[in-house]
């Protein structure tokens, strides 16, 4: 067998060599072409509220991570900063405030994203339904919804649903646990503990109904109470009075008293208690005519 030259080998391994450096350069070429720019995936940002505790995260993507963030222009409201890539604190002044971030990457990449950020008087706790819109004709599941959650950790609520309607079960939902739930003939009762505050819109349970017809929901009469950890009640709505049956009123065409159902008339009797004009009896009598006086005679005993 005839043995390779070294001139062969060497020119085996310059391929060799030379298909490995190709392969390396082509790979890092291409993964640097496909990366996509820097941009924002949060365009906008939550309502928040005075004096309570706000938490948003920043999210963008594209460039090379890893990312930072600083504010461009504008004002933060008072009491919020920019942490790593969260804004956060709690507001300390009713306002409208608008700013500009601007984003960075490993590559010095830099995107500028415009936000406006309302801060407002927090609104009353309260619970409610999220209805579906129109008429239900089978098994539905309704969320109860938390607004303005403050310091509660705990809630009970009452809901009078349309004749008919049965639950099926209740479902604890964000952050929330449902502890006990029935239904004694129209009225249905949740309650409900959290773990930690909930968050401000917050779904705290999931209540699935079946009507036995076509159904539209409505929460007319929906009651609520919501206490802190401590036990205090934090806010209490009750339950609307059911309204009132409509006042019947006397059916007209009765037969007026006297009168015989079979049609004969008879003569129609005064009312008990009112005395009947009474006739005079016996010849009536003429008054006197009175006799005129005759005038007094002269004084001058009658002499002309």
């Amino acid at each position: 067998m005839r043995k390779a030259t070294p001139s062969v080998l060497l020119v085996c391994g310059g391929l060799l060599v030379s298909c490995g450096s190709t392969t390396s350069t082509t790979s890092t070429t291409g993964t640097t072409s496909t990366r996509d720019a820097l941009y924002f995936t949060t365009t906008s940002l939550p309502v928040a509220y005075l004096a309570e505790s706000y938490d948003t995260t920043l999210v963008v993507a594209g460039g090379a991570g890893p990312y930072g963030m600083r504010v461009g222009s504008g004002t933060l409201p008072p009491g919020l900063t920019l942490r790593n890539m969260r804004l956060s604190g709690a507001p300390g002044k009713v306002g409208t405030y608008t700013f500009t971030l601007e984003a960075s990457d490993a590559n010095l990449s830099t995107k500028v994203q415009s936000y406006t950020l309302n801060v407002g008087e927090l609104p009353a706790l309260s619970f409610k339904p999220q209805l579906p819109t129109g008429q239900i004709r089978g098994e539905t599941r309704v969320p109860l919804n938390v607004t303005a959650p403050r310091a509660v950790r705990a809630a009970r609520m009452s809901w009078d649903l349309p004749e008919g309607v049965a639950v099926t079960r209740v479902q604890p939902a964000e952050g929330g646990g449902v502890l006990f739930w029935k239904q004694a003939g129209r009225t249905l009762t949740v309650d409900v503990g959290f773990r930690t505050v909930p968050r401000n819109g917050a779904r705290v349970a999931l209540v699935s109904v079946k009507p036995p017809k076509a159904v539209t929901l409505d929460a007319t009469r929906f009651a609520y109470e919501a206490r802190d950890g401590t036990g205090k009640v934090l806010v209490q709505v009750k339950m609307p009075e059911a309204p009132r049956p409509p006042a019947t009123t006397p059916a007209t065409g009765t037969p007026a008293t006297g009168t015989s159902t079979t049609g004969t008339s008879t003569p129609t009797t005064a009312p008990t208690g009112t005395p009947a004009p009474s006739t005079p009896t016996g010849t009536p009598t003429t008054p006197d005519t009175p006799t005129p006086t005759p005038p007094n005679p002269p004084s001058n005993g009658g002499q002309p």
